[in-house]
């Protein structure tokens, strides 16, 4: 009985690895990869758009009308603040995630491709923790992988 190109079959004893395994490690290793880098190339557009408009002074606080009282001045000081740490962070912690998952597509850098997908999991400081959390977990199961693994040995 033939099991043809499974992904799923155990390996043939004595059998040099060969390109086909790399291709099954890189079909394994892509679509996670793939979705983290749009969602988290979406979000940093969202951090962007949220920098920009912070340091024009567009936020919460300039909504208000009437008189803004000397309070109100401190705490939208401190949230314009926060919110360009916070953006100017996002952007980092978006930019290695980006990179790593370029890395992870190209069968590259394992440790940097574990790197983004712990990064994409943390909240609060990656640009989409809730939707990173899925796509994190999925991308550390196939980077341990044993299979993706040694296809990250080979091209390394």
């Amino acid at each position: 009985m033939s099991y043809g190109n499974n992904p799923y079959s155990s390996p043939q004893f004595g059998a040099a690895p060969s390109g086909g395994q790399d291709q099954t490690a890189l079909a394994k290793a892509k679509p996670p990869a793939l979705v983290l880098l749009i969602v988290t190339s979406l979000m940093m557009l969202l951090v962007l758009v949220g920098l920009v408009l912070n340091l024009l002074g567009v936020g919460l606080m300039a909504a208000q009308q009437g008189n803004v009282g000397q309070e109100d001045a401190v705490i939208a000081m401190i949230q314009g603040t926060i919110g360009l740490i916070s953006g100017i962070v996002g952007l980092i912690v978006g930019g290695v995630v980006i990179y790593g998952c370029m890395q992870m597509m190209k069968l590259k850098s394992h440790g940097l491709a574990m790197t983004a997908m712990i990064l994409s999991m943390l909240p609060c400081i990656s640009p989409c923790c809730i939707t990173g959390i899925p796509i994190g977990i999925w991308g550390l199961i196939v980077l341990n992988d044993p299979i993706v693994k040694s296809a990250f040995d080979r091209n390394s």
